[in-house]
């Protein structure tokens, strides 16, 4: 039986009324009690924690953690269940330096695989497995922050190479191609789908499909595309009734994450797409090819996370409805990221769409930039213009006042909140998804 320990830590009130927390010494020495009692039976202290991960997370997530638990061991000498026997009785001392040891422990470890060679963001992914293992049994540290570099290591595909993947496609790889499209998530909320998340396909498109992702914990709320609808009727019936997933694998389970990949990697060596050296084409690619396509085109970080998947601010949830999201989506994946070559435009077509909405959009700011003067009127928009750049607080000097004119505040604002934007979207595209390239 795979036993989680109970919660070791518990609420301590000193004479100011301020909370702390310090060790439930009675919980530890009754784990410690049972583990020495039972150990002869019981599975190792790491397999009772992987065992955990195994089934409630992804093979990806697994496999990553082991990796990090192999090398601590390696590192410090010792196997886990000692290791684990040494983080108890540190806990239940009354010495707060001793309780801290394993935080400096993991930070010589980080140091270690970095003087091994390993990547700044190889030896952070490595610090992750060891930190869960503590969480997982009750006693966590809190190592220092460590550094990432961020990658380019997924490789983004042109819509030009993906139509190219999909035209040697079978039905299966076509479904992964344009459904992970339209979804846009990560593959470990992709993987176990099952038919009967897909919603009713005789619907006018694109169709509503919600799902709360498991990274973040939230609610995905996009669509399913009439290019994977149409693909989806197809397909669907082929698969075998026993098996409830959509990808299904045996008679019981789903293709885990590495089947996708491998799928992809086929695809890309039968189409003979050359992806550069040290980069991956994965489902990933897939996700930031979608977001990528949204920066390109202005939408709203914001409805571009709600696609995906991404938390934002509940006041934004409410104010971002299904109409704008529905709006978004036809724009980014039924028009500018098409697959099948029925509905694929011309270049020069969509060169002169961007064109005309180019056009349109000056035409409406223009036109807001007036409603707003005539509305709020000259001097009160340029004290709020100020205001949001924070120069209203004192007086401007000649040389400011002189590049810094009404119009020029206005675009000054603009010009920040874009900058926003795109830091958003960068933060976004530089996710790695979990993998450690180098080792």
């Amino acid at each position: 039986m795979d036993i989680v320990s109970p919660l070791l830590w518990k609420p301590k009130t000193d004479g100011n009324g301020d909370i702390s927390r310090r060790p439930d010494k009675q919980a530890i020495t009754t784990l410690i009690n049972h583990t020495e009692e039972s150990s002869s039976t019981m599975p190792s202290a790491k397999d009772r924690f992987l065992d955990y991960y195994r089934t409630s997370k992804s093979k990806g997530t697994c496999k990553n953690y082991r990796r990090s638990l192999d090398l601590f061991e390696e590192y410090y000498g010792k196997n886990l269940d000692s290791i684990l026997a040494e983080r108890k009785t540190d806990v239940t001392s009354e010495d707060f330096e001793r309780t801290k040891r394993f935080d400096r422990e993991i930070e010589k470890f980080h140091k270690w695989m970095l003087d091994r060679g390993y990547s700044i963001n190889s030896a952070r992914s490595n610090t992750i497995g060891i930190m869960q293992f503590f969480k997982f049994y009750g006693m966590p540290v809190n190592p220092q922050a460590f550094p990432t570099h961020l990658t380019t290591k997924t490789y983004i595909p042109s819509i030009e190479e993906l139509r190219r993947l999909f035209n040697v496609a079978d039905l299966r790889a076509r479904v992964i191609l344009s459904l992970g499209l339209d979804l846009a998530w990560r593959v470990s909320d992709f993987a176990p789908l099952r038919k009967s998340d897909i919603p009713d396909l005789n619907q006018s498109t694109p169709i509503s499909l919600e799902k709360i992702t498991q990274k973040e914990s939230v609610i995905s709320s996009t669509f399913i595309s009439r290019e994977s609808v149409e693909l989806l009727k197809a397909y669907i019936p082929t698969l075998p009734k026993e098996n409830s997933y959509l990808l299904p694998s045996g008679s019981s389970n789903h293709l885990d994450d590495e089947s996708i990949n491998k799928i992809l990697k086929k695809l890309c060596l039968k189409a003979k797409l050359k992806i550069p050296e040290n980069k991956r084409f994965t489902f990933h690619s897939l996700r930031k090819r979608f977001l990528s396509t949204c920066y390109n085109l202005g939408v709203n970080p914001d409805i571009a996370k709600l696609l995906v998947g991404k938390s934002i601010g509940k006041s934004m949830e409410t104010y971002l409805g299904d109409v704008k999201l529905k709006s978004a989506f036809i724009e980014v994946r039924e028009q500018a990221l098409s697959l099948s070559n029925g509905t694929v435009k011309t270049e020069i077509q969509m060169k002169d769409v961007e064109i005309e909405k180019l056009k349109k959009q000056i035409e409406e700011l223009t036109l807001t930039l007036r409603g707003l003067t005539e509305i709020l009127g000259g001097p009160e928009l340029y004290q709020k213009a100020l205001k949001k750049l924070g120069m209203a607080s004192r007086p401007l000097t000649p040389e400011e006042k002189e590049k810094l004119d009404p119009t020029e505040a206005l675009i000054e604002v603009a010009r920040r909140s874009q900058k926003k934007h795109e830091k958003e979207y960068k933060e976004m595209l530089d996710e790695t998804n979990g993998f450690n390239h180098n080792h």
